[in-house]
């Protein structure tokens, strides 16, 4: 039988993400032991979270040692407690595909910032794209757009991207 943990660590991560401040984790573990399924929940408001699908990213990965049980025994939760949280921080598939996307984009394209970065994937856009002299030319209010339609933009923008590079 799993059995389920929350633990608050004091220290922060002595990394490059060090910034992020004290940590609360919390664990699903099967009897060997061993997690399961782990969350990272830190002070700046950074949520993290492994299990089978998802065991490693570039901020960290899911425990590859078994916890001392006998150390946690303290910091037992129920069940619900940490589904709870699971779902809290388990982003929508649509969410993690625009992140995943705009994640990768700024990675090749570091010296960008982040606004352009929106504009260049087709997430913001203008009112008339077609004629920016024109007076009225502002920014697109985009609040009643659907996670789908903003993926499609960024997938079909980089698209084009792709096309213009194989012109070259």
């Amino acid at each position: 039988m799993n059995r389920y943990f929350k633990r608050k660590w004091d220290e922060t991560r002595g990394d490059e993400f060090d910034s992020w401040g004290t940590s609360i984790w919390y664990f699903e573990v099967g009897t060997d032991g061993y997690s399961i399924k782990q969350i990272e929940l830190y002070e700046n408001g950074n949520r993290l979270k492994y299990d089978s699908e998802r065991r490693f990213d570039g901020y960290g990965g899911l425990g590859d040692q078994a916890l001392e049980l006998d150390e946690f025994k303290n910091f037992e939760i129920d069940k619900s407690e940490f589904y709870d949280e699971w779902e809290k921080s388990n982003p929508r598939k649509e969410h993690q595909q625009i992140l995943d996307l705009i994640s990768d984009y700024l990675s090749k394209h570091y010296s960008l910032r982040f606004g352009q970065a929106l504009f260049n994937l087709g997430i913001n856009e203008f009112v008339n794209k077609a004629d920016p002299s024109e007076e009225n030319f502002r920014i697109r209010d985009i609040h009643g757009d659907s996670d789908k339609e903003i993926l499609e933009r960024i997938e079909s923008q980089l698209e084009w991207f792709k096309e213009q590079k194989k012109r070259r």
